[in-house]
């Protein structure tokens, strides 16, 4: 996988400015960034702008609209987070948290079989490449907060409100 394989596109959202990355040779989405997000990854790994001729930028654009409209609750689109054997364990493990759910970071260890390592998801969870796509922001605490990384505390706590409106 290159970067030259990859288009990016600047969108505006609720939360603050999305950063959405395309990857053509992985045919997936590899990026959903928040633009001050903690773990966000650098620059020059999102690629190359997109011109407006990438129809899967389009539709996720259209997708993350609809997401925030409350009219929208999975997406359509594959997603190809980077990140070590782990970490993909743990992204898939966080595709399966429905909409409007939360679990906990030693709920979703167990998950992946790895009851021991909480603190380690939540390390992974913290540096999701695709928010949203992949719900990181569906994980809390054990005593139920939020907590920090990734998109930071008062957007998880937005996007667990967003997910709990009625539609």
């Amino acid at each position: 996988m290159t970067v030259s394989s990859r288009r990016y596109r600047v969108v505006s959202s609720p939360i603050g400015p999305l950063t959405l990355t395309w990857d053509d040779d992985a045919g997936a989405v590899v990026g959903v960034h928040v633009h001050d997000q903690r773990e966000r990854g650098p620059d020059p790994a999102f690629g190359e702008p997109d011109d407006g001729a990438c129809a899967a930028l389009d539709d996720l654009a259209g997708e993350l609209d609809e997401y925030f409209a409350g009219t929208r609750r999975t997406f359509s689109l594959p997603v190809d987070p980077p990140g070590t054997p782990f970490a993909r364990a743990v992204f898939a493990a966080l595709q399966d948290v429905p909409y409007g759910a939360v679990t906990t970071y030693g709920a979703l260890a167990a998950a992946i079989d790895k009851p021991r390592a909480a603190q380690a998801v939540g390390t992974a969870n913290a540096r999701n490449p695709v928010s949203l796509l992949v719900p990181c922001h569906r994980v809390v605490t054990a005593a139920g907060h939020p907590s920090g990384g990734g998109p930071g505390v008062e957007r998880k706590r937005l996007l667990q409100q967003l997910e709990r409106r009625d539609p």
